[in-house]
């Protein structure tokens, strides 16, 4: 009876969940009342059943997932920190009901089918806990939210998260290899079907009938009982290396931390062999090469070397970008994002270093406009192929581009060549702009529209045309105000521009 009440829980918390996802594109409201009582009732099924992995997996499961839905965020009285927070909660918990296998990485040779069923989801929910407490470290990293919650230092949240995609790599890999052994066994075995024909007639007719309940219940462990997949495996890899990417930006910005633990434990994946299809190894390349560029901006951040040798292990960090996607959209974009993170990091450290003289703060400058050019280039030539995706985002990107060359003509950097083409940097954003803005509208894309339009406006102002920004202004002064506050963040706009414009 225990059992078929705890799996009348699940399903009726299911059932809540299926309800909400009919009424999500449609209303936002009701479809949170259905999410809400859908975790309610896992949450009272757990009073009931502490030890039920499926319950305590499918509470965590949907808090992630509703921490990702920024419309039902409002009416659930959420925000996202607070369910990112919850769903670690609830992943912790879940792993923790399961520390009956052995140390949640053996795989256990001779399995029933509700061992199979334990040890894939074992997996999954290792995967599941490093995704959500990577994005809470993200979060909080980024302080969308407000200030850092007690014990959340995001370092420590992308250890944990590390850890667990480890330990899910290890386990998916023993299933692979003996899914391999066993194949390789029956592949050696003579086969006589004839015989193996008869015999299995004569078992089955040897075997009474399940009753109604007993096949219901066979049918649905069979339905999950999953193993691991290669193509699994590839996916655990590409989250591990979203996770150190993350994590290297963040020791960069900081520029405190230790990358050596790094380094010992993680830079060997860069040259482990894992058997990604054809649609996953352009994204592998592509993680790759992020994770190694971040790691090489971690590294100057944190005064491992200085800014030429930056710039070599950059372009070395690329070569295969350069040489095989050169005609990808997204690898252009990847190259772009590398080139401003390197343009972001060298102005940060030209704030902490004292006394620097002149002559230093020229060859910075040179070495900065060089690399901004560059990502410009790079999302150019991205905008101009015909399988490029989010061409607003590209054309706003070409434009914060001009706005960040431009800057470089402003203290204290005091770059002359930025300085004389200041009208025309100017010029190329506002058209840049201009063009992200009316693509969004194409797209009905209302938050890269607003955007765009603000900074256009804001580049016509800088350049003596006042009056779309004044209208702006007038007509949406929080919108303007969100849109400066990010571009200052971003270094796009100055606080000087700001106090100028008079906003």
């Amino acid at each position: 009876m225990n059992r078929e009440d705890q799996f009348k829980s699940l399903i009726v918390g299911v059932d809540f969940e299926e309800a909400g996802e009919k009424w999500r594109a449609g209303d936002a409201q009701k479809a949170a009342r259905f999410f809400s009582r859908a975790l309610d009732k896992y949450s009272q099924g757990l009073d009931r059943f502490p030890n039920s992995f499926d319950l305590a997996y499918n509470k965590a499961r949907l808090q992630y997932e509703l921490s990702q839905q920024p419309r039902l965020l409002p009416h659930l009285q959420r925000n996202e920190m607070s369910l990112l927070n919850s769903a670690v909660a609830s992943h912790r918990d879940a792993l923790s009901i399961r520390r009956d296998s052995p140390d949640l990485l053996l795989y256990v040779r001779k399995v029933s089918i509700q061992d199979r069923k334990a040890v894939w989801l074992i997996t999954v929910e290792l995967s599941n806990t490093g995704q959500v407490l990577t994005s809470l470290a993200e979060l909080i990293s980024e302080d969308r939210n407000g200030p850092c919650p007690p014990g959340s230092d995001p370092l420590d949240l992308f250890r944990e998260a590390l850890d667990s995609f480890q330990r899910c790599a290890t386990l998916q890999r023993q299933q692979i290899t003996e899914q391999g052994t066993k194949a390789h066994a029956l592949a050696q075995e003579p086969m006589d079907l004839d015989h193996q024909a008869t015999e299995s007639t004569a078992k089955t007719a040897s075997e009474p009938v399940p009753s109604v309940s007993e096949a219901s219940d066979q049918d649905m462990w069979v339905s999950i009982a999953e193993v691991a997949t290669e193509h699994a495996l590839a996916d655990t890899y590409l989250a591990q290396f979203g996770a150190l990417t993350s994590l290297c930006s963040l020791l960069s910005v900081r520029g405190s931390g230790d990358l050596k633990w790094i380094d010992d434990c993680y830079l060997g994946m860069l040259y482990d062999l894992i058997p990604f299809n054809r649609e996953q190894f352009q994204e592998h390349i592509l993680a790759r090469v992020r994770y190694m560029s971040a790691f090489v901006d971690a590294g100057f951040g944190l005064a491992k070397f200085d800014i030429l040798r930056y710039e070599s292990l950059l372009t070395d960090a690329q070569v295969l970008l350069k040489e095989q996607y050169s005609d990808e959209p997204q690898a252009l974009c990847d190259m772009a994002d590398a080139e401003l993170t390197f343009n972001a990091s060298v102005e940060r450290l030209s704030y902490r270093v004292k006394n620097s003289t002149l002559d230093d703060r020229n060859k910075s400058n040179v070495i900065r406009w060089k690399h901004l050019t560059k990502a410009l280039d790079y999302l150019t030539a991205a905008s101009k192929l015909p399988t490029a995706k989010n061409l607003p985002r590209i054309h706003l990107r070409r434009g914060d581009c001009e706005m960040l060359r431009r800057r470089l003509g402003a203290a204290p950097w005091n770059y002359d060549l930025a300085n004389r083409s200041a009208s025309t940097l100017l010029k190329n954003a506002e058209i840049y702009y201009r063009g992200a803005a009316r693509l969004a509208k194409a797209e009905t894309d209302v938050d890269e529209e607003e955007e765009a339009s603000v900074k256009e406006a804001v580049a016509a102002a800088l350049a003596g045309d006042l009056r779309r920004l004044q209208e702006r202004v007038y007509a949406e002064i929080k919108t303007v105000r969100e849109v400066l506050d990010e571009a200052v963040d971003d270094g796009v706009i100055a606080e000087a521009d700001i106090e100028k414009l008079s906003i």
